[in-house]
């Protein structure tokens, strides 16, 4: 491949999509756009979502008709066999490369944190899942299967422990606190049953009830239940961490674990047991924060694959099972 060739790497979730455009020595450009979920806004738009933040990457190039060689796309939600095969039709219907490769939001973060050593990220966002790559190459991803099967250590989890906790002392099952007053706010209800309405007809939807997490966090100072919620919230994405690490047989190794995502920003009652379940079982790890952003992972595989699959080292093999 010529050193003037362009390569893409692309990270897309359910607020943004990011794609960095370099070539396989240095990023020219940055470009950014909504949401590219296809499971919230359909193939089509997520397709047209990824070919705005190329050209805004192009764009801020200066280069807007560069030929892309190759493109790692990284998307959000890629949970099943059918659900990858959806999202390389619509990438490759996108064009915005010769050769699109799609890989799972989890891999571009992993590699943005670690440029494939050994390690594990965790994200909180409004979804979250944990991954993570030993010194033997091998990879492993926990959690993450969606808000209807399994989000528990997620921004939306606290946001809809915050609700039923709302109901629950609407019943008078719970003593009450400030917290109904601030969902009723932050949701624009008058009265508090109206909350189900939003929700049954999808007026408040994943991102508006993920959206609750940091007032509950800001609440929690005063209010008892918000400190409980952070407090299970944040040890059920250690659970997360910590099965990654058995999983990949870390738990005894030095390696560094990377944090990402605004539930992060919810805390030291959600930190706190985070932290301090992660360390009771794996005691040498180093919790650092996420420096780049996620679709610099992408761009990094993308001038991996540049070269060439076989020229790949031994730590970045398990990239040829996760790059579809």
């Amino acid at each position: 491949m010529a050193a003037t060739s362009y390569v893409l790497g692309i990270d897309g979730g359910a607020t943004r999509t990011v794609a960095l455009l370099g070539t396989t020595a240095d990023i020219l450009g940055r470009g950014e756009s909504g949401s590219s979920n296809y499971h919230n806004i359909g193939t089509v738009a997520a397709g047209n979502a990824i070919k705005k933040a190329v050209a805004n990457a192009k764009k801020q190039a200066g280069s807007p008709k560069a030929k892309v060689e190759i493109a790692v796309v990284a998307l959000a939600a890629l949970d099943s066999t059918h659900g990858i095969q959806i999202a390389r039709r619509f990438v490759r219907d996108a064009n915005v490369a010769q050769r699109s490769f799609v890989i799972h939001d989890s891999v571009s973060a992993l590699y943005a944190a670690t440029k494939g050593s050994q390690g594990i990220v965790v994200n909180c966002g409004t979804g979250c899942f944990a991954a993570g790559v030993n010194g033997a190459g091998e990879y492993a991803r926990v959690g993450g299967w969606g808000y209807l099967i399994d989000d528990k250590g997620s921004a939306f989890e606290i946001g809809m422990k915050a609700i039923t906790m709302g109901f629950r002392m609407a019943d008078g099952r719970t003593p009450r606190s400030h917290l109904t007053r601030m969902l009723k706010t932050r949701l624009a209800v008058k009265r508090f049953d109206e909350i189900l309405d939003g929700i049954y007809s999808n007026q408040i939807g994943v991102e508006e009830i993920a959206a609750l997490a940091p007032h509950v966090s800001r609440a929690a100072g005063q209010d008892k239940v918000c400190r409980e919620i952070l407090r299970e919230v944040g040890a059920s994405l250690a659970e997360l961490a910590c099965t990654t690490a058995r999983r990949l047989k870390m738990t005894e190794s030095s390696f560094p674990l990377f944090t990402m995502g605004g539930g992060f920003k919810s805390g030291r009652y959600f930190i706190e047991p985070f932290m301090s379940k992660v360390r009771d079982e794996c005691s040498h790890v180093r919790i650092l924060t996420l420096e780049d952003e996620p679709a610099a992972g992408s761009y990094l595989i993308a001038t991996k694959l540049a070269h060439g699959e076989k020229t790949l080292s031994r730590s970045d093999r398990w990239l040829r099972k996760v790059v579809n």
